[in-house]
This record gives structure tokens, C-alpha cells and sequence, in this order.
């Protein structure tokens, strides 16, 4: 076969489908009366009547299955419903048997089935095959027909799934019913606040607001919102906190429910919330149930604020409640109780009566437990005190108080109560009792050192006058003096020796001020005790020589270098020199020695005078302790050389002790310094000349102002003889202009003066162009490290402390300033 005579088949085959599909379409909408069915090589002619039109197009349009079948059970016609239930296209239907899309129970019935059809009816279940396997459910019910109509059976069939979908529909749809009853129910009887909310989104998907979907009746009261159906939050409450925002975005987002307890601030309420997504993954509605907890909230803040309150207070107080069970013999106690008795203050667990009573002090145990069971058998109050012992802490003083309460028959069943920590109490009770003891101590001491201050200021009164009386003597005498040169000089010696005894004892009053106030300050350096004893021995022996005692001196050959204050050391060995010589009778001896023990250098000090007693040595170092000597000696002292000595040896990290045999037998006192191991003084050029004489040193016009004539007087006077050219001013006012007219190399000022001082003179001069190059030296009474400071600061060059010595202003003159 060529391929024209194939494409001619092709198109009537095409032709005659296109014509079958008309005849079926015409005959489903009636428009044809017959149509025509091939069988095998022949032709039957099958007709439809006008009239049955009507019924033809009610069973095109039944939702059931329709099919005639021919006497051996092929299709002769189906309507549409049968054709979509078999997925088959309907003209592929036509002329098949029905047999080739029916499954039975029993595989051989269909012919019955068809015989029974042909007769009568029959009904059976079924399931129909559909074009791609599935089966479906259906009932085949099988009628006869007539015999003229050409077609031998008509069968209906009726989908069960269709009819058990719409039962289960039915049934699914009244359970909704009943469902949506009782939530409607539910919905409007529920106390709490319920709403659904759809969540808005900005562009860049963030939860930027939300939508009232629903609300049930309560929701106004709970929220405080009304009419809040289809409208936002923001529309109600345009600064809605964020963070609500936040929680039901994330809910809608993750599908995962929270429960949460926050504040609307904006709403003045607090809330209980249970937030829920509604619906799949890409839902955006999320239901709320939510009370309103303002109320409850507030009255759990108060009753915290109460218990908290309750709690400090007992805990500030110490006090611990406890009820007893007499039934079981247990004790409930709190955390204060807890914490009294050494248990943990988390741990408040039920214990017996007996855990309890093992951290009562043993001596007060037996007590406490007997007291207990008295109150038990036949009273109704206890009170007991006693000591809490807990290892590894100190005894707690408490007072327990409890009350018993009986049953109906008088048998005690509990016994509340409360345990006080009375520690503190008697504490103080016990510390007011040792005041008193240390106040009745202090009255003594004050009495004591009443006493010693009397004593002081008499001493110090009859220190003053010894050296005023050969002072004022000494004037008189040099006054009637017939220019005796001798005399002279042995009167202005005595005169000077008295002025450096009150110098001394003004010196030493200054350091106990100093003392008393922490000022002292040692300048310290590395210095030869050698040299500091050559000038201690210098200093101290107008004194010795004047008591008429004999000083024997011992110093080591080998340098003995201290880190010290050359001063200070110079005060300490002139002290004990002093005390010495005071304490020994005239003619009597002192020994002084210098030597090396091991790595400490060693100054003792020893006397043939009164000696001490021995309870007397444990107080000779204490401010103003004075030893009780003979009236006839006379030389009792202040009692501060030895406390200051005590001082500043400590001050150079070393020790003096006191030593003697007894009264009458001498003292003996020793010095112990650390000596600098292994130093080695660097090497200095000899520079040592020979003292300058008054002839050798320059000569200086001088301006000296003071307000006070005898000291501006005898400075002059000093000054000239010396071969200065001197002039006086009474002020410092007279000091600038005397200044600006004489132009000194020297101004010797003081600083407590009218009209200008000297602090504000050596200001003025330094202000002066022409007075740049004046040197200026204080010469005030005011001694200690902060005038001297300040007098540096307003100007002076040097500070000199009142009275003048004549070698230290020789010092300063022949130093150039």
C-alpha cells in the first residue's frame, strides 16, 4: 500500500470519528431520532422517539451513571456521568462490554446478572476500574427493556463514594454544627478575653501591626478596648509597645504556642496571655486568650512588698518563727530560725524537737528541755533562755517564747512560737559593763594625768625661773660692773649658758607639739656617729661642768656610719647627757661610751646618781613621767627629754633601754643603732681651711627690721661689732622704704610686725626691680617645718629661729648667703 492510498484510509477514518462524535453530541442534546451501530458486518438501525427527548436529556444530566446494554451486555449508550466516573472518553465507551470495567465478588456472577436483567431486575455492589486503575465503589442496578426500543438492558449506576462523601459530609458538617455550638457557647461564656488577630507585614516583612479579626464578649472588659472589631492596634493604640508586636509575629511565624506574663504600659494593665497560631505554615492569624491580671499583680507586688517586709524586719530584729507538733514531735521553723540554729537558711524542712535541742549549748540544754515538758503537761505560755553553740562560731544569746494550744480533751497538739537573738543585747549589756570598767579606768588616768600636768606646769614654771634668776643676777650685776673686763666676760658666759638652757627647754617643748600632731620629720643621710657625738659632748658640757660632775669619755676609733638625722641623734645623747647630770650629785661621775656590738653601734650612758626603782623603769620613758627626787636637789625636770629620746630612736629604727640596780646605785642607759654593713664613704677632697676671722669675712650693709626694740637692738649691735654697715626699721612699711633708700646687700626681717609683715615686705622687695639682688634671711619666733616653708615660699632666702645665736649668724655671714 502506497502512502496515498494509507493517508485516503487516515482521512476517512478521521471523517467517520468526526461523524460519530456529531451523531453522539446530536443524540445527547436531541437533536437525532436514531442512530446507526455496527456489529461485526452488519447494521442496526436503533431509534429514539421525539417524546422520549426529554428523558434523554434528564439522564445526560443525572449525577448518576446511565447505560443500555445490548442483549450480550455491550454498551449501546451511557450517559456523561458514567463516562466521567471511568474516566474514559464517551465514544470509546460505545460498543464495549460493560463486563470490561466491572468487578464483582464472584468473578462468574456478571452473566447472572445480565440473565437476570433481561428478565426482570437485579441490584448488586460493585467497583467500576477507571481509566488509570482506581476502583470505585458503586451500586449496579440492572432493569429490563422493552424489546422495540433495540437495546435489551438499562443499568443504572450510583456512586457510593459520591453518596458515602456526602454522608461523611453530613455527618462531618452537623458535628461542625454541634462543635461550632459549643465553642459559640463557649466563646460568649468564657470570663477570659479571646480574639483572633491577623498580623500585618511591612515590606521588609517585619510585624509592623495586627488586625481584630473576632472578640468575644469579655475581651473589652480584659483589654480595656472597645469596639475593637476590624480595626488595628495601632489605630487604637498607636504606641503599642513593640514587644507585643514581636511575641505574636514570632508565634505566626514559628506555629509554636507561648504562654507569657507581660505589661501593656500604654493600657496600665498586666496580662496573662496564651498566644496560638490559627491555620498552616503561611498563616498570619494568630489567636489570643488573655486576662487581665492588673489587680492580681498589684496585690502579689503588695504582698511581696509585705512578706519582704516581714522577712527584713524579723531578720533585722533576729527573730525566727517555729511551730512544734507535739504529735509527731517535729519542728517547721523559717529561714531566720534556720539561719539562728546554723542550718542553712534554704533548708526549713520539718526536724525533729531533738536536732534542735543537740545545737543548745550543753550547760543549758537539760534547762530547755525540761521547761518545754513542764509547759506541755500544764501550761499554756513558755519562755526560756539559752545559748546556741554551733561549731566554728560564737555563742548566740536567744530568748524562745511560744504558746500551747490543747484540743477539746486538753491535750497539747502544737505549740507556735517565735526565738529572738538577744546576742547583740547582751553584747552591749556586757560592752556597757566593760565601758563602764574602762571609764572608771580613764577617770583614773584623767586624774593621773591631772595630776602630772600640775606637776608639769610647777616644773616648768620652776624650770623657767632657774635660768631667769642668774639671768636677771647676771644684768643687775653687769650694770654696777666697773667695766671689769673678767667679770664681764664670766657674767655674759653665765647669761649665754641660761639662754641655752630655756632655748633648750623651749626646743624640746616644740618637738612634744610635734609629736603629739605626727609632724616630726627626719632629714635623714649617712652620718659618722663620731661626729655627731664630738658635737653632743660639745653641747652638753656646759651643763655637766656647771654641776660640778666629772665626764668620762670613751668613743670607738673605727667610723660607725647610721642612716640618721645628725640633729635629731645630736638631741638624743644630749638628753641623756643632761638627765644624767641632772640626776647625779655634785662631784658626782658620768661615764659615756661609744663602741660597735656585732652590726649595731651601741651609746650608753652611765651615772654614780638617785637611781630608779625597778617599777620605775617601765614608765621613765612616758610623756612628762618624772622621777619623785629630794626637794633639796632641785633638778626634777620636765619629764620629756627621756620620752623624746625614746622617739626618735624609734624614729631611726632603734632601741634605748633603762637600767638600774636600784635607789641611790645609778642608772645606766643604752642606745642600740643599726650600723650601714659593708658602706664605705666615697673619697673627698681636703677642703678643710682654716676658720674664718672676723677680719676675713666681707663686710654687708645690713637692714634689720623688727617691731620689737630690744631684739632689732641687740642684732644691730651684734651686726656692727661684727664690721657691718647696719641700719633699723621699726615695721615693714619703714622696711620697703629704708630698703629702696639704702639698698642693703641684707635684710634681716621678722615676720610678726603692724602695718606690713614679713612675709608681705620680702613679697614687695621681690616685686622691686631695684631690690632683685637683696638677700633676705626671717628672723622670727615661729619655728616649725611649715613657717619655714612658708617664709621660702613668700621670698626669704633663710629662716632663722628667735632667740639670734651670734655663731649662727657668723655661719650665715661667712657663707655669702
Amino acid at each position: 500500500m502506497d502512502d496515498a492510498q494509507l493517508q485516503a484510509q487516515i482521512d476517512e477514518l478521521r471523517r467517520r470519528l468526526l461523524e460519530a462524535e456529531n451523531t453522539i453530541e446530536a443524540i445527547r442534546g436531541g437533536e437525532v431520532d436514531a442512530f446507526v451501530v455496527t456489529e461485526g458486518g452488519t447494521q442496526r438501525i436503533y431509534t429514539l422517539q421525539g417524546a422520549d427527548r426529554p428523558y434523554r436529556l434528564l439522564v445526560e444530566q443525572m449525577q448518576q451513571g446511565a447505560v443500555t446494554l445490548t442483549d450480550r451486555g455491550d454498551i449501546a449508550y451511557c450517559n456523561r456521568r458514567f463516562s466521567e466516573l471511568l474516566n474514559f472518553p464517551h465514544h470509546r465507551l460505545i460498543g464495549t462490554s460493560l463486563s470490561d470495567f466491572v468487578v464483582l465478588e464472584q468473578p462468574h456472577s456478571f452473566p447472572a446478572l445480565l440473565e437476570a436483567g433481561r428478565i426482570s431486575s437485579a441490584q448488586t455492589e460493585a467497583e467500576l476500574v477507571a481509566s488509570d486503575g482506581t476502583h470505585i465503589p458503586v451500586i449496579l442496578t440492572f432493569n429490563a427493556l422493552d424489546p422495540e426500543s433495540g437495546v435489551a438492558i438499562g443499568v443504572l449506576i450510583t456512586d457510593l463514594t459520591s453518596q458515602h462523601s456526602h454522608e461523611r459530609l453530613r455527618e462531618t458538617t452537623e458535628q461542625l454544627r454541634i462543635n461550632e455550638e459549643r465553642y459559640r457557647t463557649l466563646f460568649q461564656s468564657i470570663d477570659e478575653g479571646f480574639c483572633v488577630l491577623e498580623m500585618i507585614y511591612d515590606d521588609q516583612g517585619r510585624c509592623c501591626d495586627y488586625r481584630f479579626l473576632e472578640v468575644n464578649p469579655a475581651f473589652e472588659k480584659q483589654s480595656g478596648l472597645s469596639n475593637a472589631l476590624g480595626r488595628t492596634i495601632r489605630e487604637m493604640v498607636p504606641d503599642i509597645e513593640e514587644t507585643w508586636l514581636q511575641i505574636y509575629g514570632e508565634v505566626a511565624a514559628t506555629g509554636i504556642p507561648k504562654r507569657f506574663v507581660n505589661e501593656a504600659e500604654k493600657l496600665s494593665r498586666w496580662f496573662n496571655v496564651y498566644a496560638f497560631r490559627l491555620g498552616g505554615t503561611h498563616s498570619r492569624r494568630v489567636a489570643i486568650l488573655f486576662t487581665d491580671i492588673t489587680q492580681q499583680r498589684a496585690a502579689e507586688i503588695q504582698l511581696k512588698f509585705a512578706r519582704s517586709r516581714l522577712e527584713s524586719t524579723l531578720h533585722a530584729a533576729e527573730i525566727g518563727t517555729w511551730e512544734f507538733d507535739l504529735i509527731s514531735q517535729s519542728v517547721s521553723a523559717d529561714a531566720n530560725l534556720s539561719r539562728i540554729f546554723g542550718f542553712s537558711s534554704d533548708d526549713t524542712q520539718e526536724r525533729p524537737l531533738s536536732a534542735y535541742l543537740a545545737m543548745i549549748h550543753p550547760e543549758d540544754r537539760d534547762a530547755v528541755s525540761k521547761t518545754i515538758n513542764e509547759t506541755m503537761d500544764s501550761g499554756d505560755r513558755l519562755e526560756v533562755s539559752y545559748r546556741i553553740s554551733v561549731n566554728g562560731r560564737p555563742d548566740r544569746h536567744v530568748v524562745a517564747r511560744g504558746r500551747v494550744d490543747r484540743d477539746d480533751n486538753g491535750r497539747a497538739v502544737r505549740m507556735p512560737g517565735v526565738v529572738i537573738d538577744v546576742t547583740a543585747q547582751r553584747l552591749a549589756e556586757e560592752s556597757l559593763r566593760e565601758s563602764e570598767r574602762n571609764l572608771r579606768c580613764i577617770a583614773e588616768s584623767l586624774e593621773e594625768a591631772d595630776r602630772r600636768k600640775d606637776q608639769f606646769l610647777a616644773t616648768l614654771a620652776h624650770e623657767l625661773r632657774n635660768p631667769l634668776a642668774p639671768i636677771k643676777s647676771a644684768a643687775q650685776m653687769m650694770q654696777a660692773v666697773d667695766e671689769d673686763p673678767e667679770q664681764l666676760r664670766e657674767l655674759s658666759a653665765l647669761v649665754n649658758r641660761q639662754a641655752d638652757q630655756m632655748v633648750r627647754l623651749i626646743d624640746d617643748l616644740l618637738d612634744v607639739s610635734r609629736i603629739s600632731r605626727g609632724k616630726i620629720k627626719l632629714r635623714t643621710a649617712t652620718v659618722d656617729l663620731r661626729d655627731v657625738v664630738a658635737v653632743a659632748l660639745e653641747s652638753a658640757a656646759p651643763f655637766i661642768d656647771d654641776s660640778k660632775q666629772k665626764l668620762h669619755v670613751q668613743t670607738a676609733e673605727e667610723p660607725l656610719f647610721v642612716t640618721g638625722d645628725a640633729a635629731r641623734l645630736t638631741q638624743v645623747i644630749v638628753n641623756l647627757l643632761n638627765n644624767a647630770a641632772k640626776y647625779t650629785p655634785a662631784a658626782g661621775e658620768i661615764w659615756f661610751r661609744v663602741e660597735r656590738i656585732d652590726d649595731e653601734a651601741w651609746i650608753t650612758v652611765r651615772d654614780n646618781g638617785i637611781g630608779l626603782e625597778k617599777s620605775s623603769l617601765n614608765k621613765i620613758f612616758e610623756m612628762f613621767e618624772q622621777v619623785d627626787v629630794s626637794k633639796e636637789r632641785g633638778q626634777s625636770g620636765l619629764g620629756i627629754g627621756l620620752s623624746l629620746a625614746k622617739t626618735l630612736v624609734d624614729l631611726h629604727g632603734g632601741t634605748i633601754v633603762a637600767e638600774s640596780p636600784g635607789v641611790n646605785q645609778g642608772c645606766r642607759f643604752i642606745v642600740k643603732l643599726p650600723l650601714l654593713v659593708g658602706y664605705t664613704p666615697p673619697e673627698e677632697i681636703d677642703s678643710r681651711q682654716p676658720a674664718a676671722t672676723n677680719g676675713d669675712s666681707p663686710k654687708y650693709r645690713i637692714l634689720v627690721v623688727d617691731d620689737a626694740r630690744g631684739i632689732r637692738y641687740v642684732l644691730s649691735r651684734m651686726l656692727v661689732k661684727m664690721g657691718h654697715s647696719v641700719i633699723e626699721a621699726v615695721d615693714g612699711e619703714d622696711g620697703y622704704r629704708k630698703a629702696i633708700e639704702y639698698l642693703p646687700d641684707i635684710v634681716f626681717s621678722d615676720i610678726s610686725m603692724p602695718n606690713m609683715n614679713g612675709h608681705e615686705l620680702a613679697q614687695k622687695i621681690r616685686q622691686t626691680e631695684t631690690l632683685q639682688n637683696i638677700r633676705l634671711v626671717a628672723l622670727t619666733g615661729f619655728g616649725q617645718d611649715a613657717d619655714r616653708q612658708n617664709a621660702i615660699e613668700s621670698g626669704f632666702d633663710e629662716h632663722i629661729v628667735k632667740p639670734v645665736d651670734i655663731k649662727v649668724v657668723e655661719r650665715l655671714l661667712h657663707s655669702n648667703l
